[in-house]
């Protein structure tokens, strides 16, 4: 007996969902738009979420992972600081260079500079590019891939030669095509570079696009020069297990060379990597919320619909409950219609969500990817949401007294 009944009852109640739900067809609908707005916005959601942290991989790689230092000069900030400051011979290439001797970690020296955007011209047509100056190793630290020519060689890094590298949206507006550009000659700065290679970019938001790259020595003989300390210097370590001893060593030593004054600052990548990690966590907070606030708002139209329906079948709830249907099989009747409606919403709204991930690629700033687990994570929200929602209008359903109800 109890096991025909563990069998009919769960059978009668999907029958009865079933005939409730297709009867309305407009109403279960509109019903469940909520919750079909919701999981579409919750997988839009989670696939942007992946596309941040293969952002974030691809910028680890690009500002070369964790083997980087950055040393800055500051600037003075009250009178106490600039006095100190004056007394500092200020960040020299040579002393760290001297430095790296003392300090086995640090595999090579790096000078940068970055003339941010400067105006450059071929044959009479000018465009803008952001110009860098750089030493040798900044391509493999950075992990520039060529795609036509080379890099400049160290014979060219040293001796100044007026040879440049381009990023392929400068090559086709300064150019006019996508062929080659290697061998042409461009004005920068009123000198003729000529451009021995191209470096390949992906998609249309890499910033690389439009940078311009040329020999530090170029920069130190033509721009600089006349400056002895700098503004930045890179440093590429050889075992990322060793920046913060390495960092910390390093300060100390600096110190010690400018008298007291410590007119610099030392960045690690996994400080840069940290702060971009704490951004995403944010911002994904805030994408969280949002498809929060939009299933709730969904499950709250779902609970006053039920509570609405349950209005217009008490009569229905009355003649089960005579007939022997127990508090605990209507319960379950109009808990399993709850998650049904949610379903009928929710279902659809996984496939407007996955269709984001079918869009162009780099129409988007991020990539959108989903997974398996993200489909599993939309699926118990909207199953929660049938429950959560329809547990106010089932247990008011179940405490119904069977001659009240048929009296009704």
């Amino acid at each position: 007996m109890n096991l025909s009944r563990a069998v009919s009852v769960p059978a009668v109640n999907v029958r009865l969902c079933l005939i409730e739900v297709f009867s309305n067809p407009g109403r279960t609908l509109l019903t469940s738009l909520g919750i079909f707005l919701g999981v579409a916005g919750l997988l839009i959601n989670l696939s942007f979420i992946r596309g941040m942290d293969n952002d974030l991989k691809h910028n680890m790689e690009m500002i070369g992972g964790l083997k980087l230092l950055a040393v800055r000069s500051i600037e003075a900030e009250n009178l106490r600081e600039r006095l100190q400051f004056q007394r500092s011979p200020g960040l020299t290439v040579e002393e760290l260079r001297k430095l790296s001797v003392r300090l086995p970690n640090i595999e090579a020296v790096m000078p940068f500079a970055d003339l941010r955007w400067r105006p450059m011209s071929y044959r009479g047509r000018q465009q803008w590019g952001r110009v860098l100056a750089v030493s040798r190793h900044y391509a493999g630290a950075h992990n520039y891939v060529m795609d036509a020519g080379r890099w400049f060689t160290r014979e060219e890094a040293e001796s100044g030669a007026l040879v440049c590298v381009v990023g392929p949206d400068i090559a086709e507006r300064l150019f006019g095509d996508t062929t080659n550009p290697v061998g042409r000659k461009i004005v920068l700065e009123s000198l003729p570079f000529t451009v021995v290679g191209r470096f390949a970019t992906e998609g249309i938001y890499d910033h690389r696009g439009r940078e311009v790259i040329a020999p530090y020595s170029v920069y130190e003989a033509h721009v600089g020069g006349h400056r002895r300390s700098r503004e930045e210097i890179r440093l590429l370590l050889r075992d990322s297990e060793q920046v913060t001893r390495t960092q910390r060593d390093l300060r100390r030593l600096l110190i010690q060379q400018h008298r007291g004054a410590e007119d610099f600052e030392i960045e690690a990548s996994s400080d840069r990597v940290k702060e971009m990690r704490n951004a995403r966590k944010g911002f994904t907070v805030l994408l969280w919320c949002i498809a929060a606030i939009t299933l709730l708002v969904g499950g709250i139209s779902i609970m006053n619909i039920m509570f609405a329906t349950i209005g217009e079948r008490i009569r229905e709830i009355g003649t089960r409950k005579a007939l022997g249907a127990r508090a605990s099989d209507v319960f379950v009747q109009f808990i399993f219609e709850a998650i049904l409606v949610c379903l009928a919403g929710g279902l659809p709204g996984m496939l407007l969500g996955t269709a984001i991930t079918l869009a162009p690629e780099g129409l988007f700033p991020y990539e959108p990817e989903l997974r398996a687990a993200d489909y599993v994570v939309a699926m118990g929200f909207t199953v929660a949401a049938g429950v959560i929602s329809g547990l106010f209008p089932a247990l008011h359903a179940a405490g119904m007294e069977p001659v009240e109800a048929l009296a009704y």
